[in-house]
């Protein structure tokens, strides 16, 4: 019978879900900020804050139900995880949840610096590296993967600071460090389609770490294309 768990010790498992977990928090900690500052009340902002975590639980009880199942676990083109996974929550980030009035009341009423903060959660890319030392992803996705999330990650605290102390080249820090951003992402999805047409990225496909594919490519491009959309806000306001 087939497995669709991963083979990686217990430890690693457990670590990654619990990172993983607390890096959706992170990310809808400052919804409930910028709730607050566009007038809403604290029990408002908070069942706002707690609408965003709960949709991403939901969504990543979707994806496990079907990496467990083994309808992800195919080597096919385009892959099955971005399919049934990846692109829906592009469409419904961009589509959807973009266009609402509510998600353009937050945009405006949170802060750049908080924006660009949040990609710190991104350390969690690290876990790609510790798959390639156990031999369960191949080196050149594991390091472009970690990498690239790992440095983004870093730079992201002193961009925001730069950003927040309204230092002179905080703006073309800001548009510089979002552009590296976002070709890490886009130049992964390359690699990934290359790399799995050999079959080499199984370990993305079953639980848990399938919630890599499903969940950060389509929220970290989103979270980069707000970061452009606040910036061009802020200079049409300026």
């Amino acid at each position: 019978m087939a497995n669709y768990i991963s083979g990686a010790p217990l430890w690693v498992i457990v670590l990654f879900t619990a990172s993983f977990l607390y890096s959706i928090a992170f990310v809808t900690k400052p919804i409930k900020q910028a709730a607050l500052g566009a007038g809403r009340t604290p029990r408002q902002s908070r069942n706002i804050q707690l609408s965003v975590f709960g949709f991403y639980m939901l969504y990543l009880a979707y994806v496990s139900l079907l990496a467990l199942k083994g309808v992800l676990d195919v080597n096919s083109l385009p892959p099955k995880v971005m399919v049934w996974a990846g692109i829906p929550l592009l469409v419904i980030l961009f589509g959807f949840i973009g266009n609402t009035g509510l998600f353009k009341t937050l945009l405006r009423s949170i802060t750049l610096e908080s924006l660009i903060a949040i990609h710190v959660f991104r350390l969690v890319g690290v876990f790609f590296i510790i798959l390639y030392g156990y031999h369960l992803l191949p080196a050149e996705f594991a390091f472009s993967a970690g990498l690239g999330d790992i440095i983004t990650a870093l730079l992201a605290l002193p961009v925001a600071r730069m950003v927040s102390k309204g230092k002179s080249r905080a703006v073309a820090a800001t548009y510089a460090w979002n552009i590296f951003g976002m070709l890490d992402i886009i130049n992964l999805l390359v690699i990934a389609v290359m790399t799995g047409t050999n079959g080499n990225l199984r370990e993305v496909t079953i639980f848990p770490f399938v919630w890599f594919p499903a969940f950060a490519p389509a929220t970290i491009l989103f979270l980069h294309i707000m970061i452009f959309r606040k910036l061009n806000n802020d200079i049409h306001r300026n």
